[in-house]
């Protein structure tokens, strides 16, 4: 693998490329973003760069010399993975780092150390780690991976390179699916669309079961009508109680009435990401305004926003389907 292997996040792998080519490395990186972006993987390959034999002329790793295979196998000697043991990074960890830091690498360039969610040290951890970054060595870089920046100490912060990764666009996604997992270019725009711009989020919502979700929501919203209050409860009630699925469900929706809308300017069943629900589609775009599909959209993004504040969900929910038009 290499630099081009990573999906999006052009910018940063341009940043990284250029210290290469500088060959002035940070002494440590924060690399932060939500979940599932390709945070972590970036990382192990800037640390295979770092140490690849081509990298001089590449500004990448060649992912064929001794270095590059043993590193992506896990096997380098001069390269180690802290993670969390239950709910913390603790003590102990770091001081394994820290003694290892203290001798010269074994045959490394630079000795790696890679800490994911960094977020999770506990205060012994992270005034250890302090130490470590206020006196760097030459011969050492730290790697820190987190979702959750503002959780961490600011001093630490301070003494990295902070690259924050932005969620990918859901077109990086699809192609990610197609490309990489083989998964039909239809199959992929529902996830991809889903996913928030997250790779990982995309994978877990490439699941029969969200499929049959998403169609049992849009039938369910097709005999949804304001003449029937019942229907309109019992469309709200299904969008469940729990965080996540009133999320998937929200987005599903936005998902379709943007496809509404896009089917009522264009005209074009090929740019839908409902495909298999176009006549769905094509019934309400002939139905709605441009208008009233963008306030469906608002209405229901607004929803999401309230029940993130853990306001009444039911009454949230039964709320914004009495004001969705049909």
């Amino acid at each position: 693998m290499s630099f081009g292997d990573i999906y999006g996040h052009e910018s940063k792998k341009e940043i990284l490329r250029n210290t290469l080519a500088r060959k002035r490395t940070a002494h440590a990186y924060l690399f932060s973003g939500i979940p599932g972006i390709g945070k972590k993987a970036l990382a192990l390959e800037f640390i295979k760069a770092v140490n690849c034999a081509q990298s001089d002329t590449l500004h990448d790793a060649c992912g064929a010399c001794d270095s590059c295979r043993r590193i992506q196998r896990s096997s380098h000697p001069d390269v180690f993975s802290v993670e969390a043991e239950g709910q913390f990074i603790r003590i102990a960890s770091i001081r394994q780092i820290q003694e290892r830091a203290k001798c010269r690498p074994l045959e490394a360039k630079k000795r790696a150390f890679m800490i994911d969610d960094a977020d999770k040290m506990n205060e012994e951890s992270a005034n250890a780690l302090l130490k470590m970054l206020e006196e760097p060595s030459a011969s050492n870089i730290l790697m820190l991976i987190t979702a959750r920046p503002y959780a961490m100490p600011q001093t630490i912060i301070s003494r990295c390179q902070h690259l924050r990764f932005n969620p990918l666009s859901s077109e990086t996604v699809k192609r990610f699916l197609v490309s990489a997992m083989e998964i039909d270019h239809q199959k992929a725009l529902l996830p991809a669309a889903l996913s928030g711009g997250s790779i990982g989020n995309a994978l877990e919502l490439n699941q029969e079961d969200i499929f049959a979700y998403r169609k049992e929501l849009l039938d369910l919203l097709s005999s949804t009508t304001r003449q029937d209050p019942f229907s309109l409860i019992q469309f709200a009630s299904f969008l469940g109680q729990k965080k996540k699925e009133i999320r998937q469900g929200l987005k599903i929706l936005v998902a379709f009435f943007r496809d509404v809308l896009v089917f009522k300017e264009i005209g074009e069943k090929d740019m839908l990401i409902n495909q298999d629900h176009a006549s769905l589609v094509s019934l309400c775009a002939g139905r709605l305004s441009g208008e009233q599909i963008l306030q469906n959209i608002e209405h229901i993004e607004r929803a999401g926003d309230i029940i993130e504040q853990n306001v009444n969900k039911s009454l949230t929910l039964e709320t914004m389907a009495f004001k969705l038009n049909y």
